[in-house]
């Protein structure tokens, strides 16, 4: 071959090349001046890509939500465990505040919770001296009318009759009458009835729904006789207990 010959070839290829060069130039120029509507809907697809969440996203999330629930049941079951202590606490305090389950409320031997501090009042603890044990409760007007009368006798009596106070079928507040009359200050003992409805003894005695009701026990601790209405003026009472145990002022 001619060196003419083979110069023109070497041009020609260099041509070639040049023209392929200048084409993908062209191509990418016109690729980065495409139109901002499809610039726009290239981030827009970028951006949704980044977006979308994974399985693993949506499981986690559904797992977060899930422990949450629990804790919130977790919570609300505490604290209605902790408002029902709450609720039986007052209830407790409210009708005298400990367990009666040591009480008795046989007549013969009752044996009752004190109406304040954790004491006892037993029949058994007075033997030797005439008993007589006065039922009373804040609704009843009765026994506002009566126990007057009885704390004129228990002080007038003291050392040869003893005088004792129960709070039964309470409704209300068990130290109203007690503190209105200053009943501790002349009877040996307060003390609270017991049971479902809080007549334990009262019902023993025959209570039923009687208030006041006032029950005697001789020095040797039987049961003599139970009074079932007021015992007003306060002479009727100075006779019964004149009657049954033979004492006088």
């Amino acid at each position: 071959m001619s060196r003419a010959t083979s110069g023109w070839a070497g041009w020609s290829s260099s041509a070639e090349r040049g023209q392929t060069v200048t084409n993908r130039r062209r191509t990418k120029g016109r690729a980065r001046k495409s139109s901002p509507a499809a610039r726009t809907a290239r981030r827009s697809a970028r951006a949704a890509g980044r977006d979308r969440p994974t399985a693993s996203y949506k499981q986690g999330r559904a797992a977060a939500a899930r422990r949450a629930a629990v804790r919130r049941k977790l919570r609300a079951a505490v604290i209605g465990v902790a408002a029902l202590i709450l609720v039986a606490v007052g209830v407790l305090a409210f009708h005298g505040g400990r367990p009666t389950a040591d009480a008795v409320t046989n007549p013969a031997e009752f044996s009752l919770p004190t109406l304040k501090g954790n004491g006892w009042v037993r029949l058994a603890h007075y033997r030797g001296k005439p008993v007589v044990v006065n039922f009373f409760a804040s609704w009843c007007a009765e026994c506002q009318a009566e126990l007057p009368g009885f704390r004129q006798e228990a002080s007038a009596l003291k050392g040869k009759v003893i005088f004792i106070g129960v709070d039964s079928l309470e409704t209300g507040d068990k130290n109203f009458l007690p503190n209105l009359f200053h009943l501790a200050s002349v009877f040996a003992a307060l003390a609270r009835d017991v049971g479902p409805d809080g007549d334990g003894l009262h019902a023993a005695l025959g209570g039923g729904n009687t208030m006041p009701l006032t029950a005697f026990y001789g020095a040797d601790g039987r049961l003599l006789d139970v009074e079932r209405a007021a015992l007003v003026p306060v002479s009727a009472l100075e006779t019964k207990i004149a009657q049954l145990f033979g004492v006088t002022r």
